[in-house]
């Protein structure tokens, strides 16, 4: 498991945070499953 910053914009403000996850697509998935459809423009940062 790795450490990945994801970036995502939730209701209009870019929220970041550091997510555990096996790869970067992982990361994504984790996001969009804690925050369903108010997440938008998903992103990862190294």
């Amino acid at each position: 498991m790795k450490a990945f910053k994801v970036s995502a914009l939730l209701e209009g403000y870019r929220v970041e945070e550091t997510i555990q996850a096996v790869s970067i697509h992982h990361a994504i998935k984790i996001m969009k499953a804690k925050y369903g459809n108010s997440a938008r423009n998903i992103y990862v940062l190294n």
